[in-house]
């Protein structure tokens, strides 16, 4: 199953080169493709008692662990999983004991798989098991006896189980193409890969699980055909469904608090901002503890053991962070990170057992990544390892947090990036993000960087139907994907030529995903305002959503689209560029993978079809082995270059 280097010479020679990568990373002169290389270090964690460190890494494009002793500061052992499979998440079951999830890398697609399999092995190389998947089971000589049980279903870690040495909570989900079944929660041997003990099954599809300090199962969340979420309370061996009325549209329940009996969630209850509340698992009440009046919380620091929380994260433009749980020693230490590191998003990775030792992962929009240890008896941080240790970060440019009232009065948030050598008639891409049910944040964006370092400046615009700035800011969007959401969009064009961030009629939109169907969608609604228009992974032709793709597979596919989409087809083809092509006066840019089964490549056909029949030009950069979007680096590198020469022979440049 893994192919372990040798202890020696060779992985000490290779691990060296990577640390001399790290400490001439600043002598490097800057090169835009470095921009789309796989980060060379993922994830830090340090073993409970701190003598060793776990460091993801892409070594000869492949994902592995590397296990560094930290008292020597020199590898013990590479951990390179056979074949196509690669290291995906991991985590310590203990000082000795990692365990991770599989990604496979087939020849036929670039994206990596996973097939919800879970393996463990020691940091020394022993011990190596599958312990969960359709490959776990296997057979005792002479008998038709399994010694562990194969699964063909989905595996997630719910609880490592920091008091249990040996086993961690998971919930198993049967496999099927919907992903709908009900999962079973189980306490799973990381040594043996045994299911121990079956714990609960899921009251609900999709079911995620929160446990209380001792690792019993106390809430279970999920949604119905009719896309609503379920809530459900775990009473002795039974589960209790909430009722409607008694939570708010985004209940996310995250740690059983110190009383034991309330949880700390994240809702919208009885407002339209996602806040920090208090549920009380005996009378079902809610008590408010944080809110802020612009923007939802983003994200929310846990401790180390899942157990408890010490920070929620806000982005109002750029992140800014709250503390909670004052005392927890976690608390304290993040307290003085947040003041080393004024301004960056960071967080905290792991640390030891006894609060020695902490990693820190800090980034920001002219940092890539890096990741910092902290040792807290000598207050001395460092710098251990970057993410992109190539990359010159004196050469990126500074990401601005911008806001506008859209002509109907919506507060409309975006960030605006200048071109290198900061001139006001640098040509202006709008750069719309996918989704649409998701947003931009404040940080690295190698697509950003790459189109400022070639003389492109780059708006970024959180339209109505954006997530984090409210339900019914997010509500607004919904059936407007072709209206009000590009009228958003034109609108901060027009913010920047009043702001004089650009001139006038030098502009192209660009985008993935729904970004794709809003750079086309555009170019239909005004012809007139956008030169070009570059479309990765669209979707053109919105009721044929209702009949191919994976968003209809789930069971509340159909639910979700009627939401967002609604169910008048006339309206949807109103909306659908595929046909009103006619209307296309903008240079068109359109990129697609055949692999694609979000935004099908069926899309991307219906509408070259619809060009085709008008005469209308374009460009064509289509990939057989990718899905949806561009996921192997010298692909992304290759797009990105076609996308800059096209941008350049339809603007005016400085």
């Amino acid at each position: 199953m893994t192919k372990h280097t040798a202890k020696g010479f060779e992985m000490l020679k290779h691990f060296l080169f990577l640390i001399l990568i790290i400490l001439t990373a600043n002598s490097l002169a800057f090169e835009g493709e470095y921009l789309f290389d796989n980060p060379t270090y993922t994830d830090v964690q340090l073993s409970p008692d701190g003598k060793i460190m776990a460091v993801k890494a892409e070594v000869e494009e492949k994902f592995v662990i590397i296990f560094i002793d930290t008292k020597q500061n020199k590898p013990v052992n590479i951990v390179s999983l056979a074949g196509s499979q690669e290291v995906g998440d991991f985590g310590w079951v203990n000082n000795e004991r990692v365990v991770m999830t599989i990604k496979y890398r087939k020849p036929w697609v670039k994206e990596l798989s996973s097939y919800g399999e879970l393996f463990a092995i020691n940091y020394d190389g022993s011990q190596s098991e599958m312990i969960y998947g359709y490959q776990s089971g296997e057979q005792q000589v002479g008998s038709n006896i399994k010694k562990k049980k194969s699964i063909r279903g989905w595996a997630n870690i719910i609880d490592m189980l920091p008091e249990d040495k040996e086993h961690i909570l998971i919930s198993s989900t049967p496999w099927s193409a919907s992903r709908d079944k009900l999962s079973t929660v189980y306490k799973l041997n990381t040594y043996s890969g045994k299911l121990v003990k079956k714990i609960a099954k899921a009251p609900i599809s999709y079911a995620s699980f929160v446990t209380d300090e001792t690792g019993e199962v106390v809430i279970a969340t999920g949604r119905d055909e009719d896309n609503n979420q379920q809530v459900f309370i775990r009473r002795g061996e039974e589960w209790q469904k909430l009722s409607q009325s008694g939570f708010g549209s985004s209940f996310i329940p995250l740690t059983v608090t110190k009383s034991g009996n309330e949880l700390y969630v994240l809702d919208r209850y009885q407002q339209d901002k996602t806040g920090l509340f208090t549920f009380n698992l005996d009378d079902l009440s809610f008590k408010h503890i944080y809110t802020n009046k612009n923007v939802d919380i983003t994200n929310v620091s846990r401790t180390i053991d899942k157990r408890n929380i010490y920070a929620i994260r806000v982005d109002d433009g750029r992140p800014a962070y709250v503390l909670i749980e004052q005392e927890l020693d976690e608390a304290k230490i993040f307290r003085l990170l947040t003041q080393s590191f004024p301004g960056k998003k960071l967080d905290i990775t792991s640390h030891t057992e006894d609060g020695s030792k902490y990693v820190v992962r800090v980034s920001s929009d002219t940092d890539p990544g890096a990741f910092y240890l902290y040792d807290s008896n000598k207050n001395q941080l460092g710098l251990i390892f970057k993410y992109y240790p190539k990359i010159d970060e004196r050469k990126l440019q500074t990401m601005e947090p911008i806001t506008f009232t859209s002509s109907d009065d919506y507060n409309v948030h975006g960030f605006f990036t200048q071109a290198v050598g900061n001139n006001t008639t640098n040509p202006l891409v709008i750069l719309v993000h996918g989704g649409p049910h998701a947003r931009d944040y404040w940080g690295f964006s190698a697509q950003v960087q790459y189109l400022a370092q070639n003389g492109f400046s780059v708006l970024q615009v959180n339209f109505r139907g954006s997530t984090g700035y409210g339900e019914a800011f997010k509500e607004a969007g919904h059936e407007q994907w072709g209206g009000n959401i590009q009228r958003d969009i034109y609108e901060s064009y027009l913010w920047a030529v009043k702001n004089k961030k650009v001139d006038e009629n030098n502009v192209c939109i660009m985008g993935a995903s729904f970004g794709g169907y809003s750079a086309i969608q555009s170019a239909v609604k005004y012809p007139d305002v956008y030169r070009c228009s570059v479309a990765n992974a669209g979707v053109y032709d919105l009721p044929h959503l209702f009949n191919e793709g994976d968003v209809k597979d789930l069971s509340f596919g159909e639910s979700y689209l009627s939401m967002t989409l609604g169910t008048d087809e006339e309206k949807m083809k109103l909306f659908s560029p595929n046909y009103h092509a006619d209307k296309i006066k903008a240079a068109l840019f359109l990129a697609h993978g055949e692999k694609d089964v979000r935004a099908p490549y069926e899309h991307v056909v219906r509408l070259r079809k619809s060009l085709d029949r008008i005469d209308k030009p374009y460009e064509w950069f289509v990939l057989e082995k990718e899905t949806h979007g561009f996921h192997d680096p010298v692909n992304q590198s290759a797009y990105m270059k076609k996308v800059v020469h096209f941008l350049k022979s339809h603007l005016t440049m400085n």
